[in-house]
C-alpha cells in the first residue's frame, strides 16, 4: 500500500487567465501624444533672440493647414504674452523695473525710439514752408474716394513694415504692450493686416515702436 497525494489545486488568482483584464480595469488609458518632443508637428523654444516655433510636416499643403491652425488659434498672440512676461519679469530680475501699459489708453512711443515725423499731408503735419512765408493758402482738393483698401493707409498716413512670419509674435507682444487696437483706419484701429500686400500697417504715432521691422509710408 503506498501514499498518495491528493492533487493540489491553483488558487482562483494564480491560474494564468488573464481573460478579464479589460474588464477589471476598464479606466486604463494610454499616452495620447509620444513622449519624444521631437515627434510632436509643433515645439517651440525660447532664448535671449525670442520665441522660436518649429512646425513639422513633410509636404506643402500640410505647412500651410498647421500655419492657418496656429492662426486660428491665437497662438502668436498667446505666444507674444509670454514672452513679454518674460522679458518683463527678467527685468524686473534685474533690477531695471516694468511699467505695464494701461489698457484702453493710447501709449506714448517707446522710449529711446524716435517716433518718424508725419507724412506730409496726414493729420498732424506740420504746414509747409510756402505757407509760413505768407503765400495765399489754397485749400487741398477734396480727397479721392479710396480705390482700394490699401490707398486708405497711405491717405491716413500710416506706416507698412516687414513683418517675417517667425518675427510675429514678436510683432504682437508690442501691440499689446501699447495696448494698439486692432483695425483699419475706417475702423478706428491702430494696426492691420492687409492680404493684398501680405503686410502689416500702423499708425504714425507708433511706427517708432517697430524699427527692427523697417518702416516706411504707405
Amino acid at each position: 500500500m503506498t501514499d498518495t497525494m491528493p492533487e493540489q489545486q491553483a488558487p482562483a488568482d494564480e491560474t494564468g487567465d488573464w481573460g478579464d483584464a479589460e474588464q477589471s480595469a476598464p479606466d486604463a488609458t494610454f499616452p495620447e501624444f509620444p513622449a519624444n518632443p521631437h515627434n510632436h508637428r509643433f515645439t517651440i523654444s525660447i532664448d535671449a533672440r525670442g520665441p522660436m516655433l518649429v512646425v513639422r510636416a513633410n509636404t506643402g499643403a500640410e505647412i500651410q493647414q498647421a500655419a492657418e491652425e496656429l492662426e486660428d488659434a491665437a497662438v502668436g498672440a498667446a505666444i507674444g504674452r509670454a514672452w513679454a512676461a518674460f522679458k518683463a519679469g527678467a527685468a524686473m530680475g534685474n533690477g531695471l523695473g516694468a511699467v505695464p501699459a494701461q489698457q484702453g489708453a493710447p501709449a506714448p512711443a517707446a522710449p529711446g525710439i524716435p517716433t518718424p515725423p508725419p507724412v506730409p499731408g496726414a493729420p498732424g503735419a506740420a504746414p509747409a514752408a510756402w505757407q509760413n512765408a505768407g503765400a495765399p493758402v489754397v485749400p487741398p482738393p477734396p480727397a479721392a474716394p479710396v480705390q482700394n483698401r490699401g490707398a486708405e493707409y497711405a491717405q491716413a498716413g500710416w506706416y507698412r513694415l516687414n513683418v517675417p512670419f517667425p518675427k510675429k509674435a514678436e510683432f504682437d507682444a508690442i501691440t499689446q504692450q501699447y495696448g494698439m487696437r486692432k483695425g483699419r483706419p475706417s475702423e478706428g484701429g491702430q494696426f492691420s493686416f492687409l492680404k493684398d500686400t501680405k503686410a502689416w500697417y500702423v499708425d504714425p504715432q507708433y511706427a517708432g515702436a517697430f524699427p527692427q521691422f523697417s518702416p516706411v509710408p504707405a
